[in-house]
């Protein structure tokens, strides 16, 4: 392969990975670049991480062996751009710097540890205090997750396992190894540690369009510049220097007072079963929060088995038989339902808590809930709302025992929707649900639905509710018949003129809003759909599985007509 090759290659695989901080405000640029490789996902090679746990007595070996950096040292430039980031430190964010640092300690050496590794300067540690504050569970508003803020797209890219069990992005281990690669890769770019910062943050393309247009690779001069970099991206630079000074010499900033806590240590054990934490936790008498800080990549209590490889827990260091004696009584079988976590959906022209809710496949209640909104609060373009991650609460999950098929403990089902079938005769009501969500994925009709349980249209149902879901067959003929005698009764008294013959051809049964009316043509037939709140022509043809030019036909309109609640449009059949 020749130079120039190589040299297309790197920046492909760079083109499409991108990082995220924890303050997504100002950087617009960064998120479409962000967006850009959400929609590259998958594409080109993949990083691959190792999976080999630290000892931490080595760790502190090689702590205290000299070592130089073979891709040289970051400059930490004094000047006025760093200064008003240690006032600031200093000042109004003192009691977060404090935390931070009372933080570090904990993952410093183990970190340190993973960039001495790839031959990386070690001071690269304090972009994870700047980007979480060493926070496992840190989260941006870019959807930005763990210790060193990878999107989703760019922390698979680079080897870690993000699933509805298990994201690697919150592992301080691996994230750190990740970030590694990732520093390796902008490094390789750029030649220069500045530069490489930056575009962690940004973006490498959006730093080398700067670098182009004003023929310099100085990021002082750059940021002097006007429009040449976001100015959240101008302040990177010098807030890492800041809090890198601050971090290596507290006291000589005012931080003498700091409650440091104690290194990560750890041992670990290997699984042969699928485990609770909680159960673990208990089983060896130590607190759970601790058992769950010391293996933050779970996402749940449940800790599944690792396909190809295998899986490792962390337990304090000094328990290792122990825990091998506790893990026998810890087992439990795969949840079909985990507890929801959540991402940031940005609003859009035209966005209601009603199609965000059906476009995430949630609940208004459930976003309502999640960002404590009130039934009068307005929506606006821009706004950025919580939405429940699709692999919480009102997912099930469907083990291979409950398919029918042999289990396999190595293998993780995939996720499915929660959509049940005319087998079950009850459905539980859950938080947030109501009869219009209960009804669609029963395939019933709200007027079906209450007439099984006796409900008015006044009827309010609660959690933990057992509704009637399923027709006994002479429930379900009576309400056929009820329904075909209606109709007749209806077509009879407007004196439509239709033979009981064409009557026949009617469903037996119709959801809430549908009308079916005769067409212009001898053989052609219509639904009447009444609009809803929040609906769209778009997602009206979607809903019928007609093309969206045939329904704009049909009802006399463009294709981008912007239909309003209580509409009524003609469905062709």
């Amino acid at each position: 392969m020749s130079l120039t090759s190589r040299g297309l290659l790197v920046v492909t695989m760079i083109f499409l990975s991108a990082c995220a901080s924890t303050a997504k405000k100002a950087g617009g640029d960064a998120s479409l670049e962000k967006l850009a490789v959400e929609a590259a996902e998958g594409s080109g090679p993949k990083a691959v991480i190792e999976e080999k746990e630290v000892n931490s007595e080595d760790v502190e070996k090689n702590e205290q062996k000299p070592y130089k950096s073979a891709y040289g040292e970051i400059k930490l430039d004094r000047n006025e751009h760093v200064d008003k980031w240690i006032n600031y430190f200093q000042g109004r964010g003192r009691k977060y710097m404090e935390t931070y640092l009372s933080r570090s300690t904990r993952y410093l050496p183990m970190m340190k540890n993973v960039l001495r590794e790839n031959g990386l300067p070690e001071d690269l540690v304090y972009i994870a205090l700047i980007e979480s504050g060493f926070s496992p569970v840190a989260h941006s508003r870019a959807n930005a997750v763990g210790y060193w803020q990878f999107i989703r797209a760019t922390g698979r890219r680079y080897g870690l396992k993000v699933d509805p069990f298990i994201d690697e992005r919150r592992d301080p281990v691996l994230s750190t190894r990740a970030a590694a690669e990732y520093f390796k890769a902008l490094y390789g770019m750029f030649s220069d540690w500045h530069l490489s910062m930056s575009a962690y943050n940004v973006g490498e393309n959006r730093v080398k369009r700067a670098v182009s247009k004003h023929y310099t690779k100085d990021l002082w001069t750059l940021i002097k510049k006007r429009r040449a970099l976001p100015p959240e991206t101008k302040n990177y630079v010098p807030k890492f220097i800041a809090a890198a000074l601050i971090a290596k010499d507290p006291g000589a900033f005012g931080f003498k007072e700091i409650a440091y806590e104690d290194p990560l240590s750890y041992d670990t054990v290997t699984l042969q079963d699928t485990i609770s934490l909680a159960k673990l936790a208990n089983n060896l008498s130590v607190d759970l929060e601790e058992l769950k800080l010391l293996n933050p990549k779970f996402r749940s209590d449940f800790v599944p088995l690792a396909s190809g490889a295998e899986t490792l827990v962390r337990i304090p260091v000094g328990r290792a038989t122990d825990a091998l004696a506790a893990l026998s009584t810890s087992v439990v079988s795969q949840p079909k339902f985990l507890n929801a976590e959540y991402y940031f959906y940005k609003i859009r022209r035209g966005d209601t808590l009603s199609t965000v809710a059906r476009k995430h496949r949630t609940t208004v209640s459930s976003l309502r809930r999640l960002n404590s909104l009130s039934n009068r609060t307005l929506l606006r373009k821009g706004m950025t709302i919580k939405v429940p991650d699709q692999g919480g609460a009102g997912v099930q999950y469907v083990t291979e025992e409950d398919a029918g098929t042999p289990s396999r403990k190595s293998s993780v089902s995939k996720p499915v929707r929660a959509v049940a079938t005319m087998d079950l005769e009850y459905h539980i009501v859950r938080r947030g649900e109501n009869l219009s969500l209960i009804a669609r994925r029963y395939n019933l009709s709200l007027a079906d639905i209450r007439r099984l349980n006796n409900l008015s249209n006044r009827s309010i149902i609660r959690r933990g509710q057992k509704l009637k879901i399923k027709d006994s067959s002479n429930q379900r003929s009576a309400l056929v018949s009820e329904k075909k005698n209606a109709a007749l009764a209806q077509f009879t008294s407007k004196s439509v003129g239709k033979t009981k013959s064409a009557l026949k051809r009617l469903p037996e049964s119709s959801s809430s809003g549908r009308t079916v009316v005769a067409g212009r043509g001898s053989d052609q037939r219509s639904t009447r759909h009444v609009v809803r709140r929040g609906e769209t022509l778009f997602e009206v043809s979607r809903k019928y599985g007609v093309g969206l030019s045939r329904l704009a036909k049909l009802n006399k309109v463009r294709v981008n007509y912007r239909v309003m609640a209580g509409e009524k449009l003609l469905i062709p059949e």
